[in-house]
């Protein structure tokens, strides 16, 4: 008994018998456009036009092409056994359906490509060769780096050194004497204060003023002696003298300033200043090194 069944793809009819169907579950594949489907899904009622008259010969005849059934697609009902695959049509199948399918819920393995199995996992660089010796050379640079890191800081704060730890200014001294650097007295202006300024005019001399203060130190260590900025002022708050005080200007003579102002210690500061006192009401005084 012949049907007619149409492809959903592309709507052309064609004629199956039942044998047809049954062969494969009723997987078949479109002449027209390689579409494989279930022909007996899409049968078509009596009164559905078929091709026209003149074709039907030629359709009928060329039918056993235009349904023959690809194997894979009828072993995912697992409903036949392989067919022989040199029956296979002149137009190949579709990649897709040349793998075969799983049942569902079936556990599948990812199917890797080719190129990437073909990649070695194994790293493929050379060992390198570690010898004693290689070792000894590497211990050898490190410790000649160590060591002049420790030089290098040592030269940069050789000035607190010595004066934190004085037992070691002669060996700081023999080292800073190949490089000619010398080690001063430290210079940390935070820890100076300047306080009880004040300006008299002088009592045996006209034009003379007399400039005091007091200097502190209130650090651990000795720190050297700063610089005294003392600026005069008018009526008007304008400068009418600005001076930079160093330290043998305003020290006595007795003070070695080469020492340093000891750690918790204060120094008297005195100096003259030749201005005319009438034109002088106020003043300003910092200290900076």
């Amino acid at each position: 008994m012949s049907l007619i069944t149409a492809c959903p793809a592309c709507q052309t009819q064609f004629e199956v018998t039942d044998e047809q169907l049954q062969a494969y579950a009723g997987k078949v594949r479109c002449g027209e456009c390689d579409h494989v489907f279930d022909a007996g899904s899409h049968l078509l009622s009596s009164l559905t036009p078929l091709l026209p008259a003149a074709d039907t010969t030629e359709v009928a005849s060329d039918a056993a092409v235009y349904f023959k059934v690809s194997a894979e697609a009828a072993q995912s009902d697992n409903t036949a056994a392989v067919p022989d695959f040199s029956l296979r049509p002149d137009l190949p199948l579709d990649d897709v359906l040349s793998t075969p399918l799983h049942a569902e819920g079936a556990d599948s393995e990812p199917v890797i490509p080719a190129f990437l199995r073909d990649i070695s996992l194994a790293d493929e660089r050379p060992v390198p060769v570690e010898s004693a010796a290689s070792q000894r050379v590497f211990l050898a640079l490190a410790g000649a780096l160590l060591l002049l890191l420790g030089l290098q800081l040592t030269y940069f704060s050789r000035t607190s050194l010595a004066a934190t730890y004085p037992q070691t200014k002669p060996l700081l001294l023999a080292l800073c004497k190949p490089l000619h650097c010398d080690i001063s007295v430290p210079r940390e202006i935070a820890q100076l204060t300047i306080d009880d300024a004040d300006i008299q005019e002088h009592k045996e001399r006209q034009g003379v003023l007399i400039f005091s203060s007091v200097l502190m130190n209130h650090g651990s260590v000795a720190q050297a002696y700063p610089t005294v900025e003392l600026t005069l002022t008018n009526t008007a708050d304008e400068p009418v003298l600005r001076k930079t005080l160093v330290p043998s200007e305003y020290l006595p003579a007795s003070i070695k300033v080469a020492d340093g102002l000891a750690p918790q210690q204060e120094q008297a500061v005195k100096t003259l200043l030749g201005v005319d006192e009438k034109l002088v009401t106020g003043f300003r005084v910092a200290i900076a090194y």
